[in-house]
């Protein structure tokens, strides 16, 4: 019986993402995304992958300004990253580092996202988090970027963040 409900949600999962393709072949107006997981052109991709390699040389200080901003924003985040701002900006800019470079895999940012936000539920981040943190996160690269930083890679960047809070509040 559980062998039929697993081949049972396998075709589902099938037969919505094939409607999702049609759709997507059926849609003049947009552009297809590069990857069913990830609702980023390649253009895009190249982007946010762009303008982070921008950051690398110095992406443990920018990492820094986004926590600064972060607990700005919204002070009741700081007891949520517990340990030295300089330990959480390491951890954070190797997650996006991670990020970055799975954004060039097919599968392989989706179950790491989802595993870091089962971490995160259990330190207890909710999915409003994630909006102030993306918010944080646009302003560091504005700040960090300035005239580098341009309306398509905003964009970029603002649909990667929306699918990333999707998924770790999920």
């Amino acid at each position: 019986m559980l062998r039929l409900n697993v081949l049972a949600s396998r075709e589902f999962a099938m037969s919505a993402v094939q409607m999702s393709a049609i759709k997507a072949t059926r849609s003049s107006r947009s552009i297809a995304p590069a990857s069913p997981e990830i609702p980023l052109t390649a253009k895009q991709k190249q982007l946010v992958r762009d303008s982070f390699r921008r950051l690398e040389p110095a992406r443990d200080l920018v990492a820094q300004l986004f926590f600064l901003k972060l607990f700005r924003i919204d002070p009741s985040l700081r007891k949520r990253f517990e340990g030295p701002l300089e330990v959480q900006a390491r951890k954070f800019a190797a997650g996006m580092k991670l990020m970055i470079i799975s954004l060039g895999q097919e599968d392989g940012l989706v179950p790491t996202l989802k595993l870091l936000g089962a971490r995160h539920r259990q330190l207890g981040l909710k999915p409003r988090y994630y909006r102030t943190m993306s918010q944080a996160l646009i302003w560091t690269l504005e700040q960090s970027l300035e005239d580098e930083f341009r309306r398509e890679t905003k964009e970029a960047w603002n649909t990667l963040l929306r699918h990333l809070t999707r998924v770790l509040g999920g």
